[in-house]
């Protein structure tokens, strides 16, 4: 059961009882997702566009490794904007509207989880997938062929561990935990605690499709719902971004070593 951790948030403010709020000062909400993902994802393909031109690139495939996590920079720049600007002009700010409070143990608490779902929680969701549409493992390992394939430097691997490890765990935690689940969590007129579930189901399915790689969805849609548990449960956002981060950084070891 997820249950609101606004009792332990630390703060004077946390999770409000969710469910449909009759004039809500936070006035965000849809628009704002919807602006950031489709924004974010039309500047992703204006960018794409742009350093195949200046770069020379013939294909998709020929794009250094660093590059196709920084070609990506619009559309995580988009989400973050969108997030941050939601609650500065339509909010009670970042901090107050997505419990961006921290506390000392927040990152081990957050870095385990996200390391134990990349071991743990991805292949138990991700061979049923196989088994089911007759597929191999070595489906799932071209994904990371075709990135581990790629050419890259040490300014590139900087580049990448600054946008993978950090930038990128921000940016999406703040859009789809903090503005995402935050809208559905407040706009669903349902229980309390069914308006938690179906907003985590939602707000995770979603965080799943957007990455396009179906073979990954239900491995990602997993680890999407485990964030906004440990969002909901802690009260506060910093422990799924470290658990983000945490995700993530086993994914750069495997890439990088």
């Amino acid at each position: 059961m997820i249950n609101s951790g606004s009792e332990n948030c630390g703060s004077s403010y946390g999770f409000p009882k969710a469910g449909k709020i009759e004039n809500e000062w936070r006035r965000w909400g849809f628009l704002e997702v919807l602006l950031g993902l489709v924004f974010g994802h039309i500047l992703a393909a204006f960018a794409y566009v742009l350093v195949q031109g200046i770069g020379g690139y013939e294909n998709f495939a020929e794009y250094p490794l660093w590059l196709v996590s920084v070609a990506n920079f619009p559309l995580q720049a988009s989400m973050l904007l969108a997030a941050v600007l939601a609650a500065s002009y339509r909010g009670g700010g970042v901090v107050k509207d997505f419990l961006f409070g921290v506390k000392r143990n927040d990152a081990f608490l957050g870095i385990s989880v996200g390391v134990a779902a990349q071991f743990l929680l991805v292949p138990a969701l991700t061979y049923p997938v196989l088994w089911l549409f007759d597929k191999d493992i070595e489906d799932v390992r071209k994904i990371a062929e075709e990135l581990t394939d790629r050419s890259t430097s040490p300014v590139g691997v900087l580049a990448l561990i600054v946008f993978v490890g950090i930038f990128t765990p921000i940016s999406e935690e703040l859009f789809f935990r903090g503005l995402l689940y935050g809208t559905l969590r407040k706009r669903l007129n349902l229980a309390p605690r069914n308006c938690i579930w179906v907003s985590a189901i939602i707000a995770s399915a979603i965080f799943s499709i957007v990455h396009f790689q179906w073979i990954l969805i239900p491995a990602l849609f997993g680890v999407g719902l485990l964030f906004n548990i440990l969002y909901e449960r802690t009260g506060r956002l910093a422990p799924a971004i470290w658990a983000h981060a945490g995700f993530n950084g086993v994914t750069l070891i495997n890439l990088l070593i």
